[in-house]
């Protein structure tokens, strides 16, 4: 009788100790939502380009969320350039290389690293009528209205904005503002704010997760959709490294290596 309640109660540990310990199983997750290309994506080993081509091979790869650096031409067009000055680095112009914006025309004459093509808003919203299951992530700009007026595809728009008047002017017209984190990590009551506007995505450096893990997986538990930008600006601190260790605070990443999407599954830890 005593070995076997001595038997029992061994089967009885040893159960608990396996519900205890760490499982980790396969859970599915869903890639399209995690990565935001990041100027188009990264392309033969360019990033920034924001330019055709990238978008092309981002889509290819399974990306369904495409961030673009939009600048104003000379003439009033808004284009995908990160800003002038680099623009003009990196597309063999010829003139001073400072941050004064080129004409549309200008612009469309020349190539990315002499191979991609830059674009237009002509180009943008062929782009987005061919792919139609795309959304656009805009940055840089904070004119919600002006923007969306050139832009064909308003339910497909989210916008990086820097400004809580920009913000509201984005609600106003039906378009998804991204705060970015001027906004959130500098304004007093801000997750109140965010509430009163049911603000649910926001825009900031992976570089303030550490000592806000609270902050940042209350906002989680709360359905508000958090993206990272300066991946790669820290040694080991890539695409590969927020996948593996950060998703538990925030929703994703603009990522220049979507190389991750061709996984179907990742492995999470779940505690049971």
């Amino acid at each position: 009788m005593k070995s076997r309640i001595l038997k029992l109660i061994f089967c009885v540990s040893a159960l608990f100790l396996v519900s205890c310990e760490e499982i980790e199983e396969e859970i599915p997750i869903d890639l399209t939502e995690v990565f935001i290309a990041h100027a188009g994506g990264k392309i033969n080993g360019y990033t920034y380009t924001n330019s055709l081509e990238a978008l092309n091979l981002s889509y290819s790869m399974g990306c369904k969320l495409f961030e673009l650096d939009i600048r104003e031409t000379s003439d009033g067009v808004f284009v995908g350039a990160h800003d002038w000055t680099s623009f003009k680095n990196i597309s063999g112009y010829q003139g001073e290389k400072n941050d004064d914006p080129l004409s549309e025309q200008e612009f469309l004459t020349l190539r990315i690293h002499s191979a991609f093509t830059p674009i237009n808003m002509t180009a943008i919203n062929a782009w987005f009528a061919e792919h139609e299951d795309a959304i656009l992530v805009t940055d840089k700009i904070n004119e919600p209205k002006r923007f969306a007026e050139q832009f064909l595809f308003k339910n497909r728009l989210i916008m990086e904005l820097f400004s809580w008047k920009a913000v509201e002017e984005a609600l106003k017209i039906g378009v998804i503002p991204m705060p970015s984190e001027n906004l959130v990590m500098w304004t007093s009551n801000v997750e109140q704010i965010m509430d009163s506007l049911n603000i649910k995505h926001i825009a900031v450096s992976r570089r303030v997760l550490e000592g806000n893990e609270v902050f940042f997986k209350r906002l989680k538990n709360n359905g508000v959709k958090t993206y990272v930008f300066h991946l790669n600006f820290d040694a080991g601190k890539d695409e590969k490294y927020v996948f593996e260790n950060e998703l538990h605070l925030i929703t994703g990443m603009y990522a220049d290596d979507l190389s991750i999407l061709n996984s179907k599954k990742s492995k999470k830890r779940r505690y049971y």
